[in-house]
């Protein structure tokens, strides 16, 4: 049995729901699958309760003030989930874009933000990773925060630039 069986399951369940068709995986790790459809849609299938939660919240508050774009980077607006399925169905977004949020904390700050050496470590982490786009992703993380968004996975392939 693969590591994503379980979701995968919940995911096909919740496409004949809507009656929607898979048209291929474009996605997954830890979290959960992601999967595009044949609608122009992506659905993603959770894992656990606590990430499906945290993500549904995210866009249920990008959806409630109307946010299809941070700065310059798009950001999926949401379509439908399935609280009992793990699923949410989302927009597919071009570059430049800023996904996924199961890891985001909403209307309160991550835990680790306390401790001066996890963060040294990880703003290094991230200037490596990011080069002459960090102060980018930064503004674009600001920008977030503002919404009470705190975004914890910021990585190449979850934020994307045009070029």
């Amino acid at each position: 049995m693969s590591f994503h069986s379980e979701s995968l399951k919940r995911a096909e369940e919740y496409l004949k729901r809507r009656n929607l068709s898979m048209k291929k995986e474009i996605g997954g790790g830890t979290q959960g699958v992601v999967l595009a459809t044949t609608n122009g849609t992506a659905i993603k299938a959770l894992n656990d309760t606590v990430c499906y939660m945290r993500e549904r919240n995210i866009y249920l508050r990008l959806q409630e003030c109307d946010i299809g774009k941070i700065g310059e980077f798009n950001v999926p607006r949401l379509v439908s989930y399935h609280d009992e399925l793990l699923v949410i169905e989302m927009q597919i977004v071009l570059a430049p874009y800023v996904l996924d949020f199961a890891s985001a904390y909403l209307d309160s700050e991550p835990p680790y933000l306390d401790d001066p050496q996890i963060m040294a470590e990880w703003e290094r982490e991230k200037r490596e990773q990011f080069e002459d786009r960090w102060p980018e992703v930064k503004s674009m993380m600001s920008d977030f925060k503002a919404l009470g968004i705190h975004l914890a996975d910021v990585k190449p392939g979850n934020v994307m630039f045009a070029d």
